[in-house]
């Protein structure tokens, strides 16, 4: 196998829900045909909720995202040239980022979701791995983000240190790890919160089963007496 076939699997593991991945990644590096790849496959990481969620989006509403994306080149291009064209640009974005964005998901989550698409805007690396639909984390931008332009640059803008990029991929992954906890977490207080009530319902049949045998003891007693009293007579 070569690596479009890495690139193929990716691409259907990162179409699943986070809950089928680990399952779905394990069992396509099973049928791997040599160790490089299954080592490759068993490196892919679950997404987090939110990295889902763009993920989704992607494959979902693929011409939204484009139109996201060109909105981003067009703002990138406008900073520090024209400010009402930038003002325009960010409105824009507002707006389809806002149609973009799943109601339903939790406001943690839309937050990263928001985030991860404004960053998308800002940075073409980020641009292209929103657009690469395999997100494992959410990704946050910090620069120009909804800032204006001024009237000219004096200066190029500072590229980010090597320890500030770590510290932001260290706080990135903790994300990811923390999504992780958290989805367990629920899923745990799910299981234990069915558990009680099958408990409860079994507990409250024990109890009536209880009752209906002592009952039905006691009406078997007295149908002894009554043909007792018969044999005698």
């Amino acid at each position: 196998m070569t690596s479009v076939d890495v690139d193929e699997i990716a691409d259907r593991l990162y179409a699943l829900a986070p809950e089928d991945f680990t399952k779905a990644r394990d069992e396509e590096a099973k049928q791997a045909d040599s160790a490089y790849l299954r080592k490759a496959i068993t490196a892919l990481r679950k997404p987090t909720a939110a990295a889902h969620a763009v993920n989704r989006l992607v494959r979902d509403r693929a011409d939204d995202i484009d139109a996201l994306l060109t909105l981003g080149e067009q703002l990138r291009a406008a900073m520090g040239t024209d400010a009402a064209d930038v003002r325009r640009l960010i409105d824009e974005r507002r707006k389809l980022i806002a149609k973009l964005v799943d109601r339903d998901l939790s406001a943690a989550v839309r937050e990263e979701v928001t985030a991860t698409l404004e960053a998308a805007t800002a940075d073409p690396d980020m641009s292209a791995s929103v657009r690469a639909g395999r997100l494992v984390k959410p990704l946050q931008y910090v620069g120009f983000g909804s800032a204006m332009p001024t009237a000219k640059r004096d200066a190029a803008p500072a590229e980010p240190s090597p320890d500030l990029t770590a510290a932001r991929d260290r706080v990135l992954e903790l994300s990811g790890i923390a999504d992780d906890a958290q989805r367990r977490y629920e899923v745990a207080v799910k299981a234990a919160t069915e558990a009680r009530q099958i408990l409860e319902a079994a507990e409250a049949e024990r109890a009536e089963a209880h009752k209906e045998a002592k009952a039905a003891h006691a009406e078997a007693e007295k149908a002894r007496r009554d043909l007792g009293r018969l044999e005698r007579s």
